[in-house]
């Protein structure tokens, strides 16, 4: 494996937790689609290699998901 697939396969790994985080925010109001994307992105923050950075892309996915105000 070369260096510039291992550095497109992290950065795809770290995006995982921030995309699966962004989606559970925008399931606000659907509790069950809410909780299984939510698990899954804490799910795959635990593959991300310092430990907690891929739960904090998660929590941060989220909470730019999360809508402010409905309208």
């Amino acid at each position: 494996m070369t260096a510039g697939t291992a550095f497109i396969l992290r950065l795809a790994l770290w995006l995982l937790p921030l995309l699966l985080g962004y989606l559970a925010g925008r399931s606000w109001g659907r509790p069950r689609v809410l909780g299984g994307l939510l698990a899954a992105a804490l799910v795959a923050g635990l593959l991300v290699k310092p430990f907690p950075l891929g739960w904090v892309l998660g929590a941060l996915g989220f909470a730019l998901g999360v809508p402010l105000k409905r309208g």
